[in-house]
């Protein structure tokens, strides 16, 4: 992950206990440093009901590679 990063990538499984559709698996972005409009120390995108763990692990691995920052808008 870039060096000036502002949050560290991380697959969660499963996101609720008794989940529905679409909320299997995620990936929690841990922030470093408080983000505006964004409440609370981690930030969660829920994958696609069907999404495997693959799928899940390769968003986490190009995040860690290539993020930088969290951008609200």
């Amino acid at each position: 992950m870039s060096e000036s990063a502002s949050f560290k990538p991380r697959v969660v499984e499963p996101v609720a206990p008794d989940a529905p559709d679409g909320l299997g698996l995620a990936v929690e972005l841990w922030l470093a440093r408080p983000v505006e409009g964004i409440a609370g120390h981690a930030l969660r995108i829920h994958l696609r009901h069907g999404a495997r763990m693959e799928q899940a692990e390769t968003l986490r691995d190009l995040l860690h590679a290539v993020g930088t920052d969290i951008v609200v808008s």
